[in-house]
């Protein structure tokens, strides 16, 4: 017998982003287990109706007013230590597993201290700063798999990480439950040491408005290299290469297009690759601004900006 589940109509999205974008979902569910999971997914099935998983809300940007079909908020914060492993439900937040993990003088998290997301969309985005990333400690994650209707678990060589990227975002069928991650022992007092200076460095840069996170991925050096040679030489020359990507801000503000808005979207006078919400920004002002950055890129630079933030209920 499935579990029962609370399914609401209608539902109000606007504090379930971080871009605070009011919107509505068709249909709405907060789960936090697999049972109700697992009902979820049967309900919107039975119904003919498409799926989209919510976490923190932060990396996304809203389609438009409604989001059609069922919304599911993943809830709910569980995790565990064993030996050098650390385990956690798709729906605790990075500063939970980080405030674990330091608790437990394991390394590894430092670099997600002040991440507003959860380690399902971390997973699935394989979010990461200062040269690391969540798919470096995932040894494991668990999915459910909708096309096959079952739970199971994909080591870390079927994952598919990369640059922002992985199976699970190639693959929409495949809904991230939990994750195993691999940390390494470390000293409690060094691994205070380092998430303090991230934390410090992470407020000092980044917006105080309501914003996704970075809007676009870095350029990866090596293939700015083959895009636009000289552009790649000058920016080596600067000294703006760091652990093989060069951050996009400096090349949008180098454009003159802080501060620019679009409604009530602004690119971020603070961080030239956020886009803040100033009061009411509709996910169209974002849009627009979005392509107008892009389209800037790529008349003075040569070069295809990817979008690190991922259109929601598309």
């Amino acid at each position: 017998m499935l579990k029962e589940i609370k399914i609401s109509k209608n539902f109000d999205l606007t504090f379930f982003n971080t871009f605070r974008l009011s919107a509505k979902a068709q249909f709405f569910v907060i789960v936090k287990n697999e049972d109700e999971l697992l009902a979820a997914a049967r309900w919107a099935k039975a119904k003919g109706l498409p799926l989209a998983v919510i976490g923190g809300g932060s990396n996304i940007l809203l389609a438009g007013k409604l989001v059609k079909g069922l919304v599911i908020k993943i809830s709910g914060e569980k995790y565990s230590v064993n030996g050098n492993y650390l385990s956690a439900w798709a729906g605790t937040s990075l500063a939970k597993l980080v405030k674990a993990a330091e608790s437990a003088s394991l390394s590894g998290l430092e670099w997600a201290v002040g991440v507003p997301g959860h380690l399902g969309g971390a997973v699935r985005g394989n979010a990461g700063a200062y040269g690391s990333d969540i798919g470096g400690q995932a040894a494991a994650v668990k999915v459910y798999d909708l096309n096959r209707g079952a739970f199971f678990k994909l080591k870390k060589s079927r994952c598919g990480f990369g640059y922002r990227d992985s199976v699970f975002k190639q693959d929409n069928s495949l809904l991230i439950v939990e994750a195993d991650l691999m940390m390494k022992p470390g000293n409690k007092a060094e691994i205070r040491r380092l998430t303090r200076k991230n934390m410090r460095h992470r407020l000092q840069i980044q917006p105080k408005q309501p914003s996704a996170g970075c809007v676009f991925k870095n350029l990866e050096y090596d293939k700015l290299l083959s895009l636009n040679k000289n552009l790649a030489l000058e920016l080596r020359t600067k000294g703006l290469v760091r652990a093989g990507k060069i951050g996009v801000g400096y090349l949008i503000n180098q454009l003159g297009l802080k501060g620019l808005s679009r409604g009530h979207a602004k690119i971020s006078e603070t961080h030239a690759n956020f886009i803040v919400n100033t009061g009411q920004a509709s996910s169209a002002d974002v849009d627009r601004l979005i392509k107008f950055v892009k389209n800037r890129v790529k008349i003075k630079y040569k070069i295809n900006l990817e979008e690190e933030i991922q259109h929601f209920g598309k």
